[in-house]
């Protein structure tokens, strides 16, 4: 028995707001890839596959407290404010870049407030393509309400899922998922910087939410316990410092290496404090294929994730390990996602998936249905 359908959460609100015309990439002015038309075309796949997923515009409003348990105040009021100010001093209307970023070797020598936003743009920002435009923060905003309201469901049914495993009337082959159609995405934002097209981390900040419900506890008297899977292209080293110093949640990656965002992501980087061992990286060479991706993850699981034993799992879903992504790509075909999501689903939690990367939008909808479909053990 498998489960009949997965729920989808969206707005229409994802393709409206946010939409710069131009980033620079590789030193050229070129198109943004982090487009709209990445959700129309996913959203287009899974409204002709009504028998696999249930699409709802349903969002509750969490407020601004579970963004603040993950972001600095000063960063989230610099996103709210930063177009406005931008436009004030003269910025193109594009949206707000930095023409300098502040490099350790510099900061190291005295570092005096940021003044105005040619340099609070590159205090709060790491690169070239985190464009804000006037309905940035709204966009990003929207983003985490949908994966805060898609969260709060994880939670209902993962109680509703340990009530039929207690029963005899589930077993764990078939565990409740749910998706997040979103974007901005976030793996890339940090506590207090944005970059990689990302300004809020949707991830950290529904994993923090479900570690702070009082009345969500384990056997032992502490919180549910988390693990964050993360299959994007890139490393989510936004993700990686909001939890690096803590042992709930986990945080697992398989990216490439030596690539974007290049300074982080090494294997040597595996937490401190309470969190050492509990960070874990897995770069991958370019060369990376289907067999060898699935390989990989499944020792993943089986290594990391499954002695973690989580009561969830979060999925960053980035499918730019696509063989044709225009700005990353492994060897990874359309064929393999179903296999990935199959593995994923072999953990035997209930799982939200968040979606992060992927930008050949020819082949978007039918790579993400077909991990989410492989999740559901349905054959694409």
């Amino acid at each position: 028995m498998t489960p009949a359908l997965m729920k989808v959460y969206t707005s229409k609100l994802c393709t409206t707001m946010h939409t710069p015309e131009f980033e620079f990439l590789s030193g050229a002015e070129t198109q943004y890839y982090e487009s709209p038309q990445r959700l129309d075309a996913i959203l287009a796949y899974l409204e002709t596959h009504s028998d696999s997923f249930e699409i709802t515009e349903r969002v509750e409003d969490f407020g601004y407290e579970p963004i603040q348990r993950v972001h600095k105040q000063d960063f989230l009021d610099y996103l709210e404010t930063a177009y406005e100010e931008w436009i004030q001093e003269g910025g193109h209307p594009n949206g707000v870049l930095p023409a300098t970023i502040p490099h350790h070797k510099v900061t190291r020598l005295g570092k005096a407030k940021a003044s105005n936003l040619l340099s609070k743009a590159g205090e709060y920002c790491f690169d070239l393509s985190a464009v804000i435009t006037k309905d940035t923060f709204k966009a990003a905003w929207n983003a985490a309400q949908i994966t805060l309201t898609a969260t709060k469901d994880l939670v209902r049914l993962g109680a509703e899922y340990e009530q039929s495993l207690a029963s005899g009337a589930q077993s764990r082959e078939n565990p409740p998922g749910l998706y997040a159609l979103v974007r901005p995405p976030g793996h890339h934002a940090q506590s207090d910087i944005c970059g990689g097209y990302c300004f809020l981390n949707n991830v950290a900040i529904a994993a923090q939410w479900i570690i702070d419900q009082p009345e969500l506890k384990g056997r032992d008297g502490q919180p549910k316990k988390i693990a964050i899977v993360d299959v994007d292209f890139h490393h989510g080293n936004g993700t990686q410092e909001i939890f690096y110093s803590v042992s709930n949640p986990l945080y697992t990656s398989m990216h490439s290496a030596d690539d974007y965002p290049y300074f982080t992501g090494s294997a040597l980087e595996k937490g401190e404090g309470e969190g050492l061992g509990f960070n874990v990286n897995i770069p991958l060479h370019h060369a990376t294929t289907d067999d060898d991706y699935v390989e990989i993850l499944d020792k993943l699981i089986l290594d990391h994730v499954m002695p973690y034993q989580p009561d969830y799992v979060i999925v960053s879903l980035g499918v730019d390990t696509f063989k044709d992504d225009p700005i990353a790509g492994f060897l990874v075909t359309s064929e393999g996602y179903p296999r990935i999501g199959n593995s994923i689903r072999k953990i035997g939690v209930p799982t939200l998936f968040v979606q992060e990367g992927g930008y050949c939008v020819e082949k978007l909808g039918i790579n993400v249905g077909g991990m989410l479909q492989g999740f559901l053990g349905k054959k694409v």
